[in-house]
């Protein structure tokens, strides 16, 4: 059976890099996020009331169109643009115009990569999960550790806009000997409680590693604005 293969896969690994955007740990305790690790204190938290912590909201995941923009060191830069609705999901990199269309089946999805440069694709049946119950990349890329706000090398720094959304902003500081090594900031959506901007920086060079930005977010979707018109794609059924 073929699972799902997002055209973005190996970005997000690549991308998730904050404690906020990851609950992937060591068995020490430490945030793994692929080449960095920040480290965490056997008592890792501040003292809270439950008032501190991120409540998430996902009920805006069943119908959405957003778009962010983001840079790696490694990778360069793109925007990423996705949507979903009914019986449908999209998304395009448009660094290198390529879409990901999911369509919802009596059973079954069927996943179509697209090529928008040459209007060829490909069709694949997946048999696993559906539509419903998918976890797109923006969704992968932007959950937050509902203890986030509470660590200890984490402060609240004040309050932003982000995709002209308000958000709640903080630093992450990693350190090592008492240098800092790392500077982490994060952006979460006051409304839906999701990382809707991230930015990691070499402490000692300030050197900007990675950043990801939503742009433009909107709940008033519909099918037109998911749906592909096939026909105009030369399409092999692998």
């Amino acid at each position: 059976m073929k699972r799902i293969i997002f055209i973005f896969t190996l970005l997000l690994c690549s991308l998730m890099l904050f404690a906020s955007c990851s609950d992937n740990t060591t068995p020490e305790g430490n945030v793994n996020f692929g080449d960095y690790v920040i480290p965490t204190e056997p008592d890792t938290t501040k003292k809270y009331d439950d008032s501190q912590l991120i409540n998430a909201d996902n009920s805006w995941q069943t119908e959405y169109a957003l778009s962010y923009n983001y840079y790696d060191k490694k990778t360069g830069s793109s925007t990423i643009t996705e949507g979903k609705f009914g019986k449908y999901y999209q998304s395009i990199d448009n660094a290198t115009n390529i879409v990901t269309f999911l369509t919802q089946e009596d059973g079954y999805m069927i996943q179509y990569m697209l090529d928008n440069t040459k209007r060829t694709g490909t069709s694949t049946v997946i048999t696993e999960g559906s539509i419903d119950t998918m976890l797109s990349g923006f969704m992968l890329l932007s959950v937050c550790d509902p203890y986030f706000p509470v660590y200890k090398n984490v402060t609240e720094v004040g309050d932003d806009f982000v995709g002209q959304r308000s958000a709640t902003r903080y630093k992450q500081v990693q350190t090592e000997n008492g240098v800092e090594t790392q500077i982490a900031y994060v952006w979460v959506d006051d409304m839906f409680g999701f990382a809707s901007r991230c930015e990691l920086y070499d402490a000692v060079t300030q050197e900007l590693l990675m950043k990801w930005e939503l742009t433009d977010f909107t709940q008033n979707v519909n099918e037109n604005g998911v749906k592909i018109n096939l026909d105009a794609y030369n399409i092999i059924n692998e």
